[in-house]
Formats: structure tokens, sequence, C-alpha cells
């Protein structure tokens, strides 16, 4: 058995959402450093939260998957919410048809439930119930977005997945829907141009 897994069993047998000290799971034949090691990679994975220096407390395990699409992609604006604590798990499609159409601006997309095409995005593995909550607030969940649980396709094969989605809106007639998400600033400045030039000509 591995010192991780042996700190593993031995964390298993405390109260969930008791605050610790590391000393709590001291094994011997295991040093100090190691352990401290060990406990924060436990906290990386969702299975502790270090609270303060040198004092943890046991987690509820919670393990989902998410469907990202726009700003939180990798290399996009808002990758910061899941850089962390969420493991990318590769390139992932829609197995159902979706709307996917922009802002006024181009700042963001969004998904409605309309068969238009598959949507093109990433597949997130999250092992921590607050950052889910954190991206909730984010997103504006479940106000402007509702948080779904659809099927999509990765080279994990087909699983189901969070998805944020909008259930109160229509699909807007001067764009076509979209297949996949690129931050493009020339074009979201054009967007703004031709927005403003209409409110100017109206």
């Amino acid at each position: 058995m591995s010192y991780i897994e042996k700190i593993q069993r031995k964390i298993k047998t405390l109260n969930i959402n008791e605050t610790m000290p590391f000393s709590a799971v001291k094994i011997d034949g295991i040093s100090i450093d190691t352990t401290r090691k060990i406990l924060h990679r436990l906290h990386d994975n969702g299975f502790i939260t270090i609270v303060s220096r040198g004092y943890f407390k046991r987690e509820e395990s919670f393990n989902e998957l998410l469907f990202v699409y726009g700003s939180l992609k990798k290399g996009f604006d808002n990758h910061k919410l899941l850089d962390k604590y969420a493991k990318r798990l590769g390139k992932a499609n829609t197995v159902k048809k979706f709307g996917m159409f922009e802002d006024t601006f181009g700042n963001y997309p969004y998904l409605i439930d309309a068969p238009y095409n598959k949507v093109k995005g990433e597949l997130y593995q999250i092992t921590r119930k607050e950052v889910m909550e954190k991206i909730d607030e984010f997103e504006g969940a479940p106000d402007y977005y509702q948080r779904e649980r659809i099927e999509v396709k990765s080279h994990h094969g087909v699983n189901r997945a969070f998805v944020y989605i909008q259930t109160n809106i229509t699909a807007p007639s001067d764009q076509e829907a979209l297949k996949e998400w690129n931050n493009n600033s020339n074009y979201k400045i054009q967007k703004l141009n031709n927005y403003l030039n209409n409110m100017i000509e109206s």
C-alpha cells in the first residue's frame, strides 16, 4: 500500500467537516514533510480541505463532469475558474444538437435547446463542490443560466456532464447557429460597430 493510500485510509476514519491538525494522520514510517505534501495533493483532489496552516478537514465525496463551450475553455478569458481545481479531460462535443448563439457584442456564447448543431467544447472533471458553486455564481445559475446534465462525447466515450443552458430564450433571427465559439477580438469590434451604426440609423 502506498503512502497516499495509507493516509487516505486514516482520513476516512475521521468525521466529515471536523477540523483536525496534520498530526491526526501521522503514520509511523512516513515523514512529516511527506505527510504535508500528500495532504496538499489530497486538497487539490478535493478529498480534504486545508483550512489554515497545519489544519484540514475531511470533505464529502464530490465528482462531477462539466462541459464548457465558451470563455471557460482553455486559453480563454475565464479559464482561471477551472485551471487549478478541475482536470481537463480533453475536447468533447454534445451528442444532441443545440443552438449556440452569441450575445449582442460577441462577448460570450449561450446554448438553447434547439436542434441546430452538435456543439464543440471541452470536458472537465470537478472534484471540489465549492468550485462548482463558484462557477454557478459566475454563470448566474439558476437565474440567468440553468445547469443541466446532457450527454457529451470525448475520447473517454459518452458521458453525462453538466452544461449551462438558457431556457427562456429563442434563437436570434440575425445569427447563424455556431458549432464552436472562438474569442475573436476583431469580430467583436465589428459586432459593436454594427450595433452602434444600427442604433444611429434607427
